[in-house]
Parts: structure tokens; C-alpha cells; sequence
């Protein structure tokens, strides 16, 4: 993506031959990173997160606040997730494309979206998962480091 951004400032400032394609192609590539990096963020314990009252709470607590939470986030995720199945195939049905000179089918960048936020809600599965376990056996795996699985 910023080869592409590189690319047009180039054409546009120095040649004075702006492209038509490099800013549709960034915004594409920009959501695929999006949505594909959140799952991985939050496998990786890297996303926001606001600990004022949970380093107060025993790890039991917590333990128990993160299923809470990541139930929701399963719900949530899914419910995006099935909405994003749907605008893809209406897409597809319907055949839509970008309306710009490169014509891209709109279920290409649409995608990103259905597969983000499925690859959140199975993320979120794994922490509710880790969690239980947690929760079963008051131990945590040694692998983890601040993330889950």
C-alpha cells in the first residue's frame, strides 16, 4: 500500500500524471489489513485495552469479566460477520461493481469484511475456551504471552 501511495506521488508531482487506480487499490488493500490484523491483535492480547478496574479484580474476576466480554464480542463479530456474507452475495447476485474506471466486483473488498470479523469471532471462541479452562483448572499455558492462542 505504500509503494502504491509512493508510486502516485511520483506520477502526480513529478510527471504531472495522476493514476485513476492507486487510491481505490490503497483503500482495498487498507481493509483487508484492517480487519484481517484485528483477530491477530486481539490473539495477541495488542488491542485496547482499559485495565483501571479489572488490575483491582482477582484473576478469577477477570477470568470471568473475559468470557462475559468475549461472549459479546462472539455475538457481535458473528452477527457482522453474517451481515458481510450478505453484501457479498448480493454483490455476486447482482454482479456490482466499483463504479470507477477499474470496475472492481464489489464482493472482492466486501470480503475483507466477512472474513475480519469471522476470524474475530472465532478468536473470541478461543478466549472464551482459554478462559474456562483457566477458570477449571486455575492454571494458564506457558506459551501465552499475554495473548491467547
Amino acid at each position: 500500500m505504500g509503494l502504491i501511495l509512493f508510486y502516485e506521488v511520483i506520477m502526480r508531482y513529478f510527471f504531472n500524471s495522476p493514476t485513476v487506480w492507486t487510491q481505490e487499490v490503497s483503500v482495498y488493500l487498507f481493509m483487508w489489513c484492517m480487519f484481517g490484523g484485528a483477530a491477530y491483535a486481539l490473539q495477541k492480547g495488542k488491542h485496547v485495552n482499559i485495565d483501571l478496574l479489572t488490575m483491582r479484580m482477582s484473576e478469577k474476576k477477570q477470568s470471568l469479566l473475559k468470557v462475559l466480554t468475549s461472549l459479546v464480542g462472539v455475538a457481535f463479530c458473528s452477527e457482522i460477520a453474517v451481515q458481510g456474507w450478505g453484501m457479498i452475495a448480493s454483490a455476486v447476485k447482482y454482479q456490482k461493481h466499483s463504479p470507477t474506471p477499474l470496475q472492481i466486483p464489489l464482493w472482492i473488498p466486501q470480503s475483507a469484511l466477512f472474513v475480519g470479523f469471522a476470524l474475530l469471532a472465532l478468536q473470541f471462541v478461543v478466549i472464551v475456551l482459554d478462559e474456562f479452562d483457566f477458570l477449571r483448572t486455575g492454571e494458564r499455558p506457558a506459551v501465552q504471552e499475554g495473548g491467547h492462542r
